[in-house]
């Protein structure tokens, strides 16, 4: 691998891909996509979700070493002082392209955002479900973000919000199930680790059928149209009850949950083109 597509990969491209497109669809949906702040918007969420994927890398390597060795920094393809030298100039270039956006776009960056992706690592991974929700948030507040930034306020992604935190949350879920070996290892003491695969399974479930009870109700109240609701249900609910019910079960491995945590990947995306199916 060349220092090039080093630098590319510990930027984790598919992560980076979901949240501009979230950013990309929060603005069709608000009527913004022709807003000067949009660019900005754009660059902050670039910016940030970058070096938060750097920071995470550097303070996990040594998680990663057992997890995931072939990650850019466990195989030597990088160094941890160039990371973290990339990583500093991200989160600087995403806090000056914040003072060209409007306010409550700024606060949402600067007071919410950033503090709880510097500090997920170090804090909040240990605390169990509370770090997975953290995880969640940041992903569903691109929405809020995004019309924050470019309008000052906010009135139209609350339910993308709810919508993309829910599913994002369980997403992490699974993903701590599917790394126990390595958090183990590091002592960390996330959900599956402290409460086992049986109620990390049960959280799972409960999560997945509240999302999909509550993603129909944006179509029943008349807020969204049939676009939405078909989609909704085909793209959405029907791969992630699958997967929660069908893939893993009470005797499940960590194997299992990966192969649910790759799938969720997906559905995530899918998500994301169901909320875009909504301005329709």
């Amino acid at each position: 691998m060349t220092s090039f597509f080093a630098y590319i990969q510990i930027l984790r491209p598919l992560n980076l891909i979901l949240c501009i497109i979230s950013v990309l669809v929060s603005a069709w949906l608000i009527n913004a996509f022709t807003s000067s702040l949009l660019p900005y918007t754009i660059i902050v969420v670039f910016c940030f979700t970058g070096a938060a994927n750097i920071l995470n890398d550097v303070l996990d390597v040594h998680i990663d070493i057992i997890n995931k060795p072939k990650r850019t920094l466990p195989s030597g393809y990088l160094s941890i002082r160039n990371a973290v030298i990339f990583m500093g100039l991200l989160f600087l270039i995403g806090i000056l392209a914040s003072t060209q956006i409007n306010p409550l776009g700024r606060q949402i960056a600067l007071i919410l955002v950033l503090p709880m992706l510097v500090l997920y690592t170090p804090l909040f991974k240990q605390l169990p479900l509370i770090g997975n929700l953290i995880v969640g948030i940041i992903l569903g507040l691109v929405f809020l973000f995004t019309e924050g930034s470019i309008y000052g306020e906010i009135n139209m992604m609350w339910t993308p919000f709810i919508l993309a935190t829910i599913l994002s949350t369980i997403r992490e879920l699974c993903k701590d199930a599917e790394d126990v070996r390595g958090d183990l290892n590091a002592n960390f003491q996330t959900f599956p680790l402290k409460y086992g695969f049986i109620y990390t399974l049960w959280v799972i479930r409960i999560l997945s059928v509240g999302l999909c009870v509550y993603s129909i109700i944006p179509w029943i109240v008349g807020q969204y149209g049939l676009a939405y609701l078909f989609s909704l249900i085909i793209c959405v609910e029907t791969p992630l009850l699958y997967g929660v019910f069908c893939i893993i079960k009470m005797n499940s491995h960590p194997e299992d949950y990966s192969q649910v945590a790759r799938l969720m990947k997906i559905v995530t995306l899918m998500g994301i083109i169901v909320i875009f199916l909504s301005g329709f």
